[in-house]
C-alpha cells in the first residue's frame, strides 16, 4: 500500500455571512475577501507540511481548482514544481490536470515532461475532466468536456512518444508543428493516473492500463467502480489488474486517543461544506448523462456531504482514530474494494499545522509499517464480474449500477 499526503491549500477565512451570501467558497466568491500576506503565510505552511511528510515517508499529491477560496492550488503543475524544489523522495501524483479548461494540451505535455525530468522522474501524471463548477471559470462548452478530454489525451501521449516533429489536425485542437522538449525522463512517459466514477471514463482508463482513482465514495461504490475497471481490463487482454492500478482517496487523522481523533478530524468535514453550489454549477447542461442530470436535480448528487461524522467513518470516507483503529480501517477498506493506492487529505478548513504535522508523524510511525505490505495478493470474492473461459462478459451486478 502507497500513502499520498495532499491538502487543496484552502483559503479559510472567508467570513461566514460571506460563504452564505455567495453560497459557498466555490466559482461566485468575489477575491476581496483574499489577505495576499495571510495566503503567504498559507502557502509557506502547506509546503513545509508537505515538506515534512515526504520526510516521513509519504508520496505527495497536488491537484488544481480555479476562482475558488476551498482550493489554493491554481494549476496543478505549478504546485508540482513548488513541491518537487523543497522535496526529494517522495513521488508527486498531479492528479491533476483538467484536460478539457488548459487551452493548450501541447503545453501540458511540455509542463509534464519538464517536471519528470527535473525529478529525474519522480511524476505520476494525473488526467481529469474537471468537475461540473470549472465549467464557469474556464468558460468551456461542458456539452464538448469528455470528447475534448480523450482528444487532449491523445495528443499529449503523441507529442510525449513520437519523437520527431508531426502536425494534428483533430475536431478540437489544430497544431501545424509539434515537437516537445524535453522528453520525459520516465520512458515512454510518467505513469497516467485517471480519476473518475463514470461507466465510459472507468472503462476507457481500464483499456489504456492507466491506474485509476475513487474520490470520497463508499465502500459500496468504489467496489463497483473497481469490478467495471477489472473487468474491462480483462475483457480487452490486459489480465487482471494488480492493487496498484487503483487508488482512493480519503480523509485521515490520527492521534493517540479515539476522543482527540475526533475532535481534531471533525474539522475536516469543512471540506464537505463547500459544496452549496448553484444549479448550474452542480450539473451544467451536457456535463453528465441525462440519469446524472435528472439525479442532480433531485438532489441526488453530493449525498455525502449531508453524511454524519459516524457514517463518514462508517462508509471508509474518513479514516478517523488511533492508530490501531486507522490500520484496521485501512485494512477493512483493502479488504472490500482492493485498492492499492491511498490518498490521504491530511488537513482541511481550520485545521492547524500542529494537528496535521501531529498526525503525519503518528501515521509514519505506526500505521505505515502496518500497511506497507497490504496490496501485494488479492482477489474478489465477488467472482460474478469475472471472464469465462471464451472471453465473454460474466453477468455483472455491475450491469446498471454504473451510468
Amino acid at each position: 500500500m502507497k500513502c499520498f499526503h495532499f491538502t487543496e491549500m484552502p483559503y479559510p477565512y472567508v467570513p461566514a455571512e460571506a460563504e452564505d451570501e455567495h453560497r459557498g467558497l466555490k466559482y461566485f466568491m468575489p477575491n476581496r475577501y483574499y489577505d495576499p500576506a495571510r495566503g503567504y503565510e498559507l502557502y509557506q505552511r502547506y509546503l513545509d507540511e508537505y515538506e515534512l511528510a515526504d520526510e516521513l515517508g509519504f508520496d505527495l499529491m497536488v491537484n488544481e481548482h480555479h476562482q475558488s477560496a476551498s482550493t489554493l492550488h491554481v494549476s496543478a503543475t505549478l504546485s508540482a514544481a513548488s513541491v518537487l524544489s523543497r522535496t526529494r523522495r517522495g513521488r508527486v501524483l498531479v492528479l491533476g490536470t483538467p484536460l478539457p479548461h488548459r487551452e493548450s494540451p501541447v503545453r501540458v505535455a511540455e509542463e509534464i515532461a519538464y517536471l519528470d525530468a527535473i525529478s529525474a522522474g519522480r511524476i505520476n501524471c494525473g488526467f481529469v475532466r474537471g468537475v461540473q463548477g470549472e465549467t464557469y471559470p474556464s468558460n468551456q462548452n461542458p456539452v464538448h468536456n469528455m470528447d475534448m478530454f480523450f482528444e487532449a489525451h491523445d495528443l499529449i501521449k503523441e507529442a510525449w512518444t513520437r519523437h520527431d516533429v508531426f502536425s494534428w489536425e483533430g475536431r478540437f485542437y489544430h497544431y501545424r508543428y509539434v515537437s516537445v522538449w524535453p522528453r520525459p525522463y520516465q520512458q515512454p512517459h510518467p505513469p497516467i493516473w485517471v480519476s473518475g466514477t463514470t461507466r465510459k471514463l472507468v472503462e476507457w482508463t481500464a483499456r489504456h492500463g492507466y491506474t485509476l482513482c475513487n474520490l470520497l465514495g463508499t465502500y459500496e461504490d468504489t467496489a463497483k467502480s473497481f469490478r467495471l475497471y477489472r473487468r474491462t481490463a480483462m475483457e480487452a487482454g490486459l489480465g487482471e489488474p494488480s492493487p496498484d492500478k487503483l487508488a482512493y482517496l480519503a480523509f485521515c487523522h490520527v492521534a493517540p486517543t479515539e476522543e482527540q481523533a475526533r475532535q481534531s478530524g471533525e474539522k475536516l468535514m469543512w471540506y464537505l461544506k463547500q459544496g452549496r453550489l448553484r444549479l448550474g454549477a452542480i450539473s451544467p447542461p451536457g456535463y453528465s448523462s441525462t440519469a446524472a442530470a435528472v439525479a442532480a436535480l433531485r438532489g441526488k448528487l453530493g449525498e455525502v456531504r449531508k453524511y454524519s461524522f459516524e457514517r463518514l467513518v462508517d462508509e471508509g470516507i474518513m479514516l478517523v482514530g488511533t492508530p490501531d483503529t486507522v490500520t484496521k480501517q485501512i485494512q477493512r477498506l483493502y479488504d472490500e474494494t482492493g485498492v492499492g493506492n491511498l490518498i490521504l487529505m491530511n488537513q482541511a478548513g481550520e485545521m492547524t499545522s500542529n494537528e496535521v504535522r501531529d498526525s503525519l508523524s503518528l501515521f509514519s510511525r505506526e500505521v505505515l509499517p502496518a500497511v506497507a505490505p497490504i496490496g501485494r495478493q488479492w482477489r474478489d470474492d465477488d467472482t460474478t464480474w469475472r471472464v469465462d473461459s471464451d472471453s465473454r462478459p460474466v453477468e455483472s451486478v455491475l450491469a446498471s449500477a454504473l451510468s
